[in-house]
């Protein structure tokens, strides 16, 4: 009887077994990417997605080479009817003052001088503002560091100017017979080919001629020269202007004040129409030919 038993059971246990055990899995074929990493590329909102996704190339490629770019500025001078920019609280408004550094802000407007950025895309509703008084005085290519002189006024008989240094020291000196000129530099922007780097220095030019003596490095000899006496001004205006943007350069309420940098350099003092001078600088870039 126990043997009986025991043969019965050994039968029944692959019935049991088979019963109990789940449907065998289809064994799938091994994919030829496996292990091989899959990115998605980005695609727009706007754009299809694609149907099928590229393999990335195993090779590394060679970098790209770097685009070689010539960058001028165009210089626009406006001559309006004195305090249309300078008291015109609603159009300085719509200009970007903190373009420039607090301290230097503050420097330039106590000079008579207001700085900021605008849109480039404001350049046409400016000039149509300004009309037929709009005077486009020239454009000036460059790479590398330019300085670029710009004539405001001439043929002063007499001034006296006054100005606020970085050190927040006022100093003033008088002037016979001499040339008022705005002098601009820019460069490329370090690692920012997308901006340039701009400077602004007035200077008071004499019109006499003087003879000055200097001495020449590792000689004995010295060198005359024939010259005019020339004195800059540390307007504390350097500033990265963006390719898109403009920079709006015009007098301040302080330059009501005559003996102020901003009366000198941007006021008309003519006996007939008493003007204010607006400057706009608009930057450019320009690939060069070749990529050369």
């Amino acid at each position: 009887m126990r043997y009986r038993t025991l043969i019965l059971m050994l039968l029944s246990a692959p019935l049991i077994v088979s019963g109990c055990s789940a449907e065998p899995e289809t064994s799938q074929p091994a994919r030829a990417d496996a292990g091989k990493p899959r990115f998605v590329p980005y695609v727009p909102a706007t754009a299809p997605a694609p149907e099928t996704i590229p393999d990335l190339p195993t090779s590394p490629r060679d970098a790209m080479p770097p685009v070689s770019l010539m960058y001028s500025i165009e210089i626009f001078e406006i001559l309006l009817p004195r305090q249309s920019v300078s008291a015109d609280e609603a159009f300085w408004k719509r200009v970007n003052e903190s373009a420039v550094e607090l301290a230097a802000h503050d420097v330039l407007f106590k000079n008579g001088i207001r700085v900021g950025e605008l849109p480039v895309t404001e350049l046409a509703s400016l000039q149509a503002l300004a009309g037929d008084r709009q005077k486009q005085i020239s454009s000036f290519s460059g790479i590398d560091g330019k300085q670029i002189e710009f004539p405001v006024r001439s043929g002063i008989n007499q001034q006296t100017i006054f100005f606020f240094n970085r050190e927040n020291q006022l100093v003033g000196r008088s002037y016979d017979r001499s040339d008022n000129i705005l002098y601009f530099s820019f460069e490329t922007t370090p690692r920012k080919p997308d901006q340039i780097r701009l400077a602004l220095s007035p200077a008071v030019r004499a019109q006499n001629k003087k003879l000055q003596y200097s001495t020449l490095p590792g000689k004995l000899e010295r060198e005359i020269t024939y010259t005019n006496e020339e004195v800059r001004y540390d307007a504390c205006l350097s500033l990265d202007l963006p390719l898109s943007s403009l920079l709006v350069i015009a007098p301040s309420v302080e330059a009501r004040d005559p003996c102020t940098l901003g009366s000198a350099f941007f006021l008309n003092h003519t006996p007939s129409e008493q003007q204010e001078r607006l400057i706009l600088i608009v930057p450019r870039a320009y690939k060069r030919e070749g990529g050369k």
